[in-house]
């Protein structure tokens, strides 16, 4: 028995349902039975089984159609055929939508076993990988945690000192003898608008770290800002100066915290690549910068982020998205942000990222430079 697999078996003959029944539900979770194609279309879309083993001539709706209309909602549903010999002409149709299995009647009970448990073994390889791309990028938050708390610090202490110095004013006032109402509300006024400053920098941290990735209409320089806010102290201890020329008024229906992390990875490799002295860097780089660019280009939405760290060795550039590739002193800094960089862009954003080396002048000098690009659909 499977604990974590559910079944749904379709089948309009009673004595052929009875039979095989048990010997499905041996097999997995739960079992669902439905006695028609219609039936059976219902419970798969209440209930999203892991396995569907279906007849294929029913009354109502036959197999063929239903399993068509769960292909349209999940094309990657696993479905297996049961049917008699003369129901050979079908063959066709189930090669065509890809189904996992076709067996004949009556059912070789060994060999629908030996099916089931192939699917089985493939559905907990995935789940096992999706299990491990989550830790994954989980692993990858909490090795950068320790910066981003510096970060936080750095960002509260303007705040914090502008708030005791607005207090000690009041103090101060108020023992001279000349504290004022317009003075007060003004004081105040600054204090609440501090203290918002600081909640939001704590929301800001909190959603980030507790990935809380709700789907919204999001403006875009928002969230480069935000990213940028995140990596502020890091860019200013290293000397590091941003230059951005970001659009104004792009908004995208996206997650804002995947776009967001997927950013401060980039901009952490650029500042790893400025900072370091090795195998890709003769010296160390004076005037380290990182450009941003937030533009439209015909009917997609377009990010780029580059650096003028000299580049990546050509050798290795096509490696840079892999797994655990870490050679660090060669640039890519810690292997697996570039590598969730990109299953983010991919597979969360519905975006493209890819690196190039380019050369490109600033303020009358030549630079060299890696460059991500992240192209995102536009908002429909």
């Amino acid at each position: 028995m499977h604990n974590d697999i559910t079944i749904l078996y379709v089948e309009d003959e009673v004595g052929i349902r009875e039979s095989l029944s048990g010997f499905l539900d041996f097999m997995c979770n739960k079992l669902y039975i439905a006695t028609d194609g219609v039936h059976g279309l219902e419970l798969y879309k209440e209930h999203t089984p892991d396995i569907v083993i279906s007849d294929i001539k029913m009354p109502k709706m036959n197999g063929i159609e239903m399993a068509k209309s769960m292909k349209a909602i999940n094309p990657k549903q696993h479905i297996i055929f049961t049917t008699a010999h003369s129901e050979s002409s079908y063959f066709i149709d189930t090669i065509e939508m890809h189904v996992d299995g076709y067996i004949l009647k009556p059912v070789d009970l060994e060999k629908l076993e030996d099916k089931i448990e192939n699917i089985i073994e493939y559905i907990r390889l995935k789940r096992d990988y999706k299990k491990q791309q989550a830790m994954l990028v989980q692993s990858e938050k909490m090795a950068s945690l320790g910066e981003m708390f510096s970060n936080i610090a750095h960002q509260w202490r303007q705040p914090l000192s502008a708030i005791s110095t607005c207090a000690s004013g009041i103090q101060l006032q108020k023992d001279a003898g000349s504290l004022s109402d317009e003075y007060i509300d003004a004081t105040c006024e600054t204090i609440t608008q501090k203290a918002q400053y600081l909640s939001g920098i704590i929301d800001e941290f909190n959603d980030f770290v507790h990935d809380k990735s709700i789907k919204k209409e999001s403006n875009i320089k928002e969230i480069i800002k935000s990213a940028l806010l995140f990596c502020e102290l890091n860019n200013q201890n290293n000397n590091i100066k941003i230059v951005d020329s970001l659009d104004e008024n792009i908004r995208l229906q996206t997650y804002p915290n995947k776009l967001k992390h997927a950013l401060i990875n980039i901009l952490d490799n650029a500042k790893d690549a400025l900072c370091q002295k090795g195998d890709v860097l003769d010296t160390i780089i004076e005037n380290r910068y990182i450009f941003l660019t937030l533009k439209k280009e015909e009917n997609e939405i377009v990010i780029v982020v580059k650096d003028n760290a000299g580049g990546i060795h050509e050798d290795i550039i096509t490696k840079v998205f892999e797994p655990y590739f870490t050679t660090k002193h060669q640039y890519i800094g810690t292997g697996l942000g570039l590598y969730m960089t990109y299953n983010m862009v991919k597979e969360n954003l519905n975006g493209k990222i890819q690196v190039t080396n380019t050369q490109f002048e600033y303020k009358d000098k030549t630079y060299c430079g890696a460059e991500f690009k992240i192209t995102l659909p536009p908002l429909s």
